[in-house]
């Protein structure tokens, strides 16, 4: 067998074969302003041979996919040719292709429990910097319903760009309905947010945000008790919101190995007649075992409390407990306290999961379709207003999860209740959900 056949001879190293950029070339620029794509090729100058310069080529050009002025971008590698060429040296070409002025898009959206048609129409790149406006319109029958303007600009063709910061402004119209409580709000207002990435050691993603909002809660039916009955009526929310996440998994849907840790953190009360301040925080822990075995371990917690200018902490800004996504086996809302029949939400809460993840039977035969379901076997136990193991809730069983896309999943389990409380809506049997996070 020839030498190379087998990788032995040296020439065939890329690693090995000097090479030098001498210049890079950014064709298809139509509104972008240059300076925008400049930071592009910085890496790449410092290409000292040919697999070095290769791998550069490929991040340059992911590098110009995000900064969101072209939808599709290729690459050009050739001989270095003119008066200022070297003898290793070379010229990279990128050719974009900008998007057209006007976007549209027509969709699903998964949410937490709730699948809702969206749409969105966006004018991409409008000031020449990646500044961009959409708008976006998303109907749910059981829960959610959105309007939103938004303009956001990224600052990624800074010295700042591997820290990716983005700024942007919304104006929105937001509304929720509380079936298992008997209302509704519609939230008006605005939204500034500022987000961005620190590598110190480790990956973090921060984002920081206000929001001043009109919130008007109402009524689904009459038959409601007063404990929700007066919280009724608009009021008006300033406050700051702060979240952090750290994520190492190999999947955000399946993962089977990494870390994934998130916390939210608000204070309400910047002006306006609502005030509180609330944070939460969820955590899961992946550990592959064998034969595609996988074990996770999940935990969630949210505390809300007064400060010194709450008259009443807002019923919509409680945490329900029980459902698919959070205490398996209870319905939405469906473990906390309640007030003649209807939950009314908790100030405290927290739930754990354990899990045990494996492929389905016979997944070896077909891989492509099989690599979209797991099975799982799982026990939660959880609690409202109490962080006491005393009085808990928990449950457990199996079932099998489907992978849509990249993003959520949807989960067909059959629920078994351990321990409930006498005012707990339980749900014995099999029980659907969606969504993107679970416990």
């Amino acid at each position: 067998m020839p030498q190379s056949a087998k990788g032995g001879d040296p020439k065939y190293d890329l690693g090995k074969i000097g090479a030098r950029v001498d210049r890079v070339n950014v064709s298809g620029l139509l509104r972008t302003h240059n300076d925008y794509v400049m930071r592009a090729a910085d890496n790449l100058f410092k290409a000292t041979n040919f697999q070095d310069m290769m791998l550069e080529a490929m991040a340059t050009k992911g590098y110009l996919h995000e900064l969101g002025i072209f939808k599709d971008v290729s690459v050009h590698i050739d001989i270095s040719r003119g008066p200022d060429a070297t003898p290793q040296g070379y010229e990279v070409t990128f050719k974009g292709n900008e998007y057209t002025r006007i976007m549209g898009s027509a969709g699903t959206e998964i949410g937490q429990n709730e699948g809702s048609l969206r749409t969105e129409l966006t004018i991409p790149n409008i000031l020449g910097r990646g500044e961009s406006i959409s708008l976006q319109g998303s109907y749910s029958s059981t829960r959610a319903n959105d309007l939103q303007l938004k303009f956001w600009k990224p600052f990624y063709h800074t010295r700042f760009r591997e820290n990716r910061p983005e700024m942007s402004f919304s104006v929105f119209r937001q509304t929720d309905r509380y079936d298992i409580s008997s209302f509704q709000t519609t939230n008006l207002g605005y939204l500034v947010d500022f987000s961005a990435h620190t590598m110190l050691g480790v990956d973090l993603t921060h984002s920081l945000q206000y929001e001043n909002s009109i919130r008007d809660l109402g009524l689904l039916n009459k038959s409601v008790p007063f404990a929700i009955r007066e919280h009724c009526g608009p009021k008006l929310a300033s406050l700051l919101r702060y979240s952090l996440i750290y994520d190492n998994r190999d999947g955000s849907v399946f993962p089977t190995r990494g870390i994934l840790l998130k916390s939210v953190n608000e204070y309400c009360g910047l002006g306006g007649n609502i005030a509180y301040t609330s944070s939460t925080a969820h955590g899961e822990v992946n550990v592959p075992l064998f034969a595609g075995l996988v074990a996770q371990f999940c935990g969630r917690v949210g505390v809300m409390k007064e400060t010194k200018k709450t008259t009443m902490l807002p019923i919509n800004n409680m945490f329900y407990c029980g459902g698919p996504l959070t205490l398996r086996g209870f319905k939405y809302g469906g473990a906390g306290p309640v007030i003649d029949g209807t939950p009314i939400g908790a100030q405290t809460f927290w739930c754990t999961g354990a899990h045990l993840w494996t492929p389905l039977p016979f997944a070896g035969v077909f891989k492509g379709l099989a690599s979209h379901f797991r099975m799982h076997f799982f026990y939660n136990m959880g609690n409202s207003n109490s962080f006491s193991t005393d009085n808990m809730r928990s449950a457990y069983g199996m079932g099998i999860a489907v992978k849509l896309a990249e993003r959520a999943r949807i989960e067909l389990n059959y629920c078994v209740p351990v321990r409930r409380q006498s005012t707990d809506k339980v749900l014995n049997g099999f029980q659907f959900g969606i969504g993107y996070e679970f416990v």
